[in-house]
Parts: C-alpha cells; sequence; structure tokens
C-alpha cells in the first residue's frame, strides 16, 4: 500500500514538473514570464556647489520633500561679504567712468572755448592787417595781434590734445570692460551667495544624510540623496523568443520579492534595441568564442515597464517577476493563477 503512495506520488511530482516546464517552454512564445526584473527608481545627487561649513540642516533622513524646500543652508557670512566687496568695486568703476566723462565733457567745452578765441584773434589780425595798410595802427600793433592769434592757436591745439587723450582713456577703459567685469564680478557673488541655499530639485524623499549642523563641506562634495519614486521603472530581462510580445504598451503583471501575496500590474514602456557585444572591441576587430555546448544560452532583451502605484515600501534594486497579459483567455487564466500562486510563494521564498 506504501509503495503505491509513494508512486503516485511520484508520478504526480514528475507530471507536475512536465506541465511546469511545459508551461514555462510555451510561455516564452504566448505570455513572456521573467524573474530577472529590478525596479530603479532616479536618485539625485545633490552637492555642494560652494565651500561652507553648514548652518542649518532643514530636514531629516527618510523625509518627504518637495520641489524647491530647503534642505541645507550653508553658512554665508563669507560669500556676503564678497557679494559687498563687489558691489563697491562696480560702484566705484561706475564713478570712475562719470568722473572721466565729466572731464572729458569739460575739455570739450574748453577746446569749443579756445576754438571761438582763436577765430576771434584771427578777426582781429585780418583788421588789423587792413589797417595798417591805411596807417591807421601801428606796427606794435600788428604784431600783437599776430603773437595773440599765435597764442590762440596754439591753445586750440592744447585743448584738442587734452580731449583726445580723455577720449583714448574713456575708449580703455570701455576695451578693458571695467563696468563690464565688476558687473560679472558682482553677478558671480550674488550666484555663490545664492549657492549657500541649497534646495530640492525634484520632489522626492531624503536619503543617505550623514551629516550635522556645522560639518564643512566642500565644493562639488555629495551632501546626500534625493529618491524619486515619481519617476521609477522596472528593467526586465525576457528571452527574445518573446519578441513578437513584447511590444510597448503590453499590459503586464508583476510580484515584487519584497512584497509577497501581492501582484501589481504595469505597462511595459520600452525596449532596447541593442546590447552589449562582448565579440567585439573597440577596434572592431571581432573575437570568435568557441563553445562546444550543444545548447548555448539563450540571448535576452531589456525593457521597461511602468507601474502607476507602486507601494512607498519598495526601494531601488528591488526584484520582481514579470509576466506578459496574454490575449488568449484561457492561457491568461492560466498565467494569472501562476502570478498569484508565485505572490504567496514569495511568503517562503
Amino acid at each position: 500500500m506504501s509503495s503505491k503512495v509513494y508512486q503516485w506520488a511520484l508520478y504526480l511530482v514528475l507530471a507536475g514538473s512536465a506541465l511546469f516546464s511545459i508551461f514555462l517552454v510555451v510561455s516564452d512564445t504566448v505570455s513572456p514570464f521573467t524573474t530577472q526584473a529590478q525596479l530603479h527608481i532616479p536618485t539625485s545627487r545633490i552637492a555642494a556647489e560652494v565651500s561652507a561649513p553648514i548652518s542649518e540642516l532643514a530636514v531629516t533622513n527618510g523625509q518627504r520633500v518637495t520641489k524647491g524646500e530647503l534642505l541645507v543652508q550653508l553658512d554665508s557670512t563669507r560669500y556676503q561679504l564678497a557679494l559687498e566687496q563687489a558691489q563697491a568695486a562696480l560702484q566705484q568703476a561706475m564713478q570712475s567712468e562719470i568722473a572721466k566723462r565729466q572731464q572729458l565733457n569739460g575739455a570739450k567745452a574748453t577746446l569749443s572755448q579756445r576754438q571761438q578765441e582763436h577765430l576771434n584773434s584771427d578777426r582781429k589780425r585780418q583788421r588789423d592787417e587792413t589797417l595798417f595798410v591805411e596807417r591807421l595802427v601801428s606796427q606794435q600793433q600788428l604784431d600783437d595781434s599776430r603773437n595773440a592769434e599765435l597764442v590762440s592757436e596754439q591753445a586750440v591745439s592744447a585743448a584738442t590734445a587734452d580731449v583726445a587723450r580723455l577720449e583714448a582713456e574713456l575708449a580703455q577703459m570701455s576695451e578693458q570692460g571695467a563696468i563690464a567685469s565688476a558687473k560679472a564680478a558682482l553677478e558671480l557673488a550674488q550666484l555663490d551667495l545664492a549657492k549657500t541655499r541649497i534646495v530640492a530639485p525634484v520632489d522626492g524623499v531624503i536619503s543617505n544624510l550623514n551629516l550635522s549642523q556645522g560639518t564643512y563641506v566642500s565644493a562639488g562634495s555629495p551632501i546626500l540623496y534625493l529618491v524619486d519614486a515619481k519617476h521609477s521603472w522596472i528593467n526586465a530581462d525576457f528571452n527574445e523568443k518573446g519578441l513578437a510580445k513584447l511590444q510597448p504598451g503590453t499590459q503586464v503583471r508583476l510580484v515584487f520579492d519584497g512584497l509577497p501575496g501581492q501582484v501589481f500590474e504595469g505597462q511595459l514602456h520600452s525596449r532596447e534595441q541593442a546590447i552589449y557585444d562582448s565579440s567585439s572591441d573597440a577596434t572592431g576587430l571581432a573575437q570568435v568564442v568557441n563553445d562546444d555546448r550543444w545548447i548555448r544560452d539563450q540571448q535576452k532583451v531589456r525593457t521597461q515597464i511602468h507601474v502607476d502605484s507602486l507601494d512607498a515600501a519598495l526601494f531601488s534594486g528591488s526584484k520582481a517577476s514579470v509576466m506578459v497579459v496574454s490575449s488568449n483567455s484561457v492561457w491568461d487564466g492560466i498565467a494569472q493563477g501562476w502570478m498569484a500562486a508565485l505572490s504567496l510563494l514569495r511568503y517562503l521564498v
């Protein structure tokens, strides 16, 4: 009696194994299934852009934050002083240019006055020359008029040179960009000061926060990580035999190892069109691999799957099993039962 029980038990085990093997083989082309799936959650590395001690730590590890929310406040004393210094430098550059322009305007006014004086002295010389011919003025008066004209001409030359010198100095200031440089330095100081406030670039959850108030951080050094669960996806690697069923928009069912007893629904978003080829190197030369195995390993194709609502308990790296929803109602019923059984099996393994 006992031998028959063992015999029937053996038959059941063998039959079950055979059916399960057939199920897995057929599923590759009807409803592809894989246990090689992993959750990926975008993680932003938050780093300081300026160097300073931490004056305020506004968040805690595991805290949910929104975009623009303050995470860390760095000591801004040094950057505030740099900003004030840049403002003073800009003010000084602007005042220097204003003073130089005022000098130029004064020099131009002087030049205009000297030109008018020269014009008057030239007219007087011409009148005196006419009067001298008529013996109405003396030689001394004529010589004085000529000397006055010469002096006024020299004064015009001096005033012209002064205007040219000031214009050259202003042009040099413009070419060197004293004010532009001061404005750029001011904008840089304002930017550095703003960078002492480190805010969340996206909505997410704080992770790997191991700092405290007073800790000195250097520019470029990571302070914490921000996990953006809203834009997560699952990478699932299927056998290439199921390519026909792995089209964007295809519905899938998922079971996460960390959430036994639950079956999730998702959608295949995309499929990779290329994989790493170890048989070719950067030189383009083929590397022939001699394989003496009768049955070679099957190639995998990577897909990206999106799930609308994920459990907050899941983390980046969580393992999952995925099965494509079949258009065949009978087979889909079998597949649905298999995923439900697998979700319960995750309580054990």
